[in-house]
């Protein structure tokens, strides 16, 4: 009997059931295969696919259990659609590695893109010169003087003068300072202020009345605007410094000076600011006014003019320099980090177990050497022994026990325990050896 050839022709492409193809090759034998034979050959080669399958997608033996039961008891048709489901599971495919090498080359795209390192954080830094502004009469002029040739700008300065001669906190009807401060810090931005006022403030303060100098309202009232004018240069964030009035030749003008200097220094305290004393500084080497003095250099020079109250343009050079030190300083303190103690919180000590018995091990408590002239005290649960012959402590003072007798103690104790504990003895110690903890003849 003659069939006919087997038609058409299966080309293999990846994802094809090949179960399903080697099937429908093999459909013309089933003219003279029974149906029992056929069966088995494609259960056989239904399993054999089965485990190369699993072993390729890495299943377990519970897994590859349950995809070949389904098949062992399924028809023909059935067999087919199984494995059917278990090759679609498979990844599609990655194209050709060789066919996606141009397009990288041609993007330009580096094998190995090294990452960039991330750079250290830089704090912003101020941008332009520091704003130096002088504020006050004609001592701040000098003040303004000094720092000017102090500060160059060439180092990153730059001072600006708003001193007015003859002007002072009190009379607002010549020069009100309050005004005056608003509108210097907006038009212009001031980083450090220096205030240098109040020689022309020995005046009435008319505002609601009269006040004469030195009562309680004249005192109230020029606080007031002490606080006022220092309050609208730290809005504007001022670093503000006041400074001191200096030293004066004349007694009675001198004591009014230092009356003003106590308001000046308490109300810099009360709002924060930097006080730069310059009173003692100004005074000669026996306590007194002098119109001499050091410079920068060590050189005695004349500092003060003939009225007793300004200074040479060195005296304002050194004054200048009392502000730049208290601005140093500021600067120096802003670096400083200050070290928060965090507080300690008691740990609980868990008690010692033994493993074997689970009795409680109490660690024992190493007593310090007595001091030679301190007697030793009686023990508080032991009753006290009567003397033995010969011994001497109680008359000379001296401890029975030696400076070991601390580590004799707690040695004993440890031995103690493990002997009780674990049925553990200690050898007996050899003289010189290490473990030798007896307490030395006295």
């Amino acid at each position: 009997m003659t069939h006919p050839p087997i038609s058409g022709t299966i080309e293999p492409r990846v994802g094809d059931n090949l179960v399903g193809a080697s099937v429908s090759r093999i459909e013309p034998i089933w003219h003279m295969v029974g149906l029992s034979v056929l069966r088995r050959a494609v259960i056989g080669t239904v399993v054999v696919a089965g485990l190369a399958l699993g072993h390729a997608l890495g299943f377990g033996s519970a897994a590859l259990a349950q995809a070949i039961e389904p098949v062992q008891s399924a028809n023909l048709p059935s067999i087919t659609s199984s494995t059917t489901s278990l090759v679609e599971t498979l990844p599609p495919p990655l194209a050709d590695p060789a066919l996606q090498e141009p397009a990288l080359h041609e993007q330009g795209t580096p094998e190995a893109v090294e990452m960039a390192p991330i750079p250290d954080f830089v704090p912003e830094k101020r941008t332009g010169p520091l704003n130096v502004h002088v504020f006050g009469d004609s001592l701040g002029d000098g003040i303004w003087a000094g720092l000017y040739r102090k500060l160059p700008k060439a180092d990153g300065y730059k001072v600006t003068k708003h001193s007015r001669v003859s002007t002072g906190l009190v009379r607002k009807d010549f020069y009100n300072w309050s005004k005056a401060v608003r509108q210097i810090v907006a038009k212009h931005r001031v980083d450090v202020a220096v205030v240098m006022i109040g020689t022309n403030d020995r005046q009435t303060i008319v505002e609601g009345g009269r006040h004469a100098l030195r009562s309680q309202g004249w005192e109230a009232i020029y606080k007031a605007r002490i606080d006022d004018m220092t309050q609208v240069l730290k809005d504007e964030g001022a670093e503000v410094y006041w400074v001191e009035l200096p030293a004066m030749r004349s007694p009675r003008f001198g004591r009014d000076m230092k009356y003003f200097n106590t308001l000046f220094e308490e109300r810099a305290v009360a709002n924060g600011i930097t006080y730069v004393p310059t009173w003692q500084r100004t005074l000669g080497s026996n306590g007194k006014y002098s119109a001499y003095g050091l410079d920068d250099k060590g050189r005695k020079r004349l500092m003060r003019t003939n009225d007793g109250i300004h200074f040479t343009m060195r005296g304002y050079v050194k004054m200048a320099g009392f502000v730049t030190a208290a601005m140093e300083e500021a600067a120096r303190m802003e670096e400083v980090v200050p070290v928060v103690e965090l507080p300690v919180e008691p740990v609980a000590v868990s008690p010692l177990i033994d493993p074997i018995t689970g009795a409680t091990i109490k660690a024992p408590v190493a007593t310090a050497p007595l001091a030679p002239d301190q007697p030793v005290a009686p023990s508080v649960d032991q009753p006290d022994a009567p003397d033995a012959p010969g011994d001497q402590s109680a008359v000379s003072g001296t401890p029975q026990r030696s400076e070991r007798a601390g580590v004799s103690e707690v040695a004993s104790t440890i031995a103690g325990a493990l002997s009780d504990l674990r049925g553990f003895v200690l050898p007996e110690p050899k003289p010189g050896r290490a473990d030798d903890l007896r307490q030395p003849a006295e």
